[in-house]
């Protein structure tokens, strides 16, 4: 199990312990005032750094690792996720008192344009609506909140899975639990800071992705689909073959298989992956 299993979990995957999502947590005022500005914070502040490290990393450099493990430890005590797969958002979401969607603060921040993959779960609607001021977004539109009930959330989040976003959650000051979020690589935060800087924002899932050579129809749609780089066709056995070091568990590859040949396993299961977060 991850980090924030054992220190969070009680002994199952840390965002299914409902202690997590507890009023109480959200009722410290460090915990109030960081929600509060997260948005602003990640779009004035959090896009330059990114950028500017980006920047740093197409220039040939790379950033050393202490760096990195600088970076990684303290977003784990401000604002750190997990990968997960659908069926396990769908936990996620059972758990939350109240679903708030939101526009994507990174892809505002990195095109300017409206997307509503993120989903707030705070304790009750007012809470999230009292604390975050979204009218830097652009219009009021784009700023406005929408509270669904569980079914719509999750037809949502399923629509998205279809697309091929990465689903992940998130603390507000850990471990207290925010935010669901649907993400694409070339507008994400997060994604970009795993894929570009080498710098973890987020565990990977507590699964692995492996494929049915046998029932592979060798389309290699889910290569096309992989956002980590973690698929490969294997030329001699015609099919497609996962490398677990680079898999992150987020099963977003099963749709693009028309043939089922995907699935799920346990990553404490795997002997390679047992130890990859």
């Amino acid at each position: 199990m991850c980090e924030f299993c054992i220190r969070h979990g009680e002994g199952q995957a840390w965002y299914l312990n409902a202690r997590n999502y507890s009023s109480d947590l959200l009722s410290d005022l460090a915990r109030r005032d960081f929600i509060a500005g997260f948005y602003e914070n990640v779009i004035r502040a959090g896009n330059r750094q990114v950028t500017l490290l980006e920047k740093t990393i197409l220039r040939g450099l790379d950033l050393p690792a202490f760096v990195r493990h600088k970076v990684s430890e303290g977003m784990k005590e401000r604002h750190f996720g997990q990968v997960l797969p659908l069926e396990e958002t769908e936990k996620v979401l059972a758990m939350a008192s109240s679903v708030t969607r939101v526009a994507c603060g990174c892809k505002w921040a990195k095109e300017k344009k409206e997307g509503r993959y993120c989903y707030g779960l705070i304790a009750r609607p007012p809470a999230w609506i009292d604390l975050v001021d979204m009218d830097f977004f652009g219009s009021p539109e784009v700023a406005r909140m929408e509270h669904l009930g569980h079914a719509e959330a999750m037809a949502a989040i399923r629509d998205a899975d279809e697309q091929g976003f990465v689903h992940s959650v998130w603390t507000f000051h850990t471990p207290f639990i925010g935010a669901i979020c649907n993400c694409e690589k070339s507008y994400c935060l997060a994604l970009r800071s795993v894929l570009n800087m080498k710098a973890p924002a987020m565990f990977r899932a507590e699964f692995v992705a492996a494929v049915d050579a046998g029932a592979c129809s060798g389309c290699r749609a889910c290569i096309e689909r992989c956002p980590f780089g973690a698929i490969v066709f294997d030329v001699a056995a015609g099919a497609a073959s996962i490398d677990r070091t680079k898999c992150y568990g987020c099963g977003v590859c099963r749709p693009a298989c028309s043939q089922g040949a995907i699935t799920l396993g346990e990553r404490r299961a795997d002997p390679v992956a047992a130890a990859l977060w």
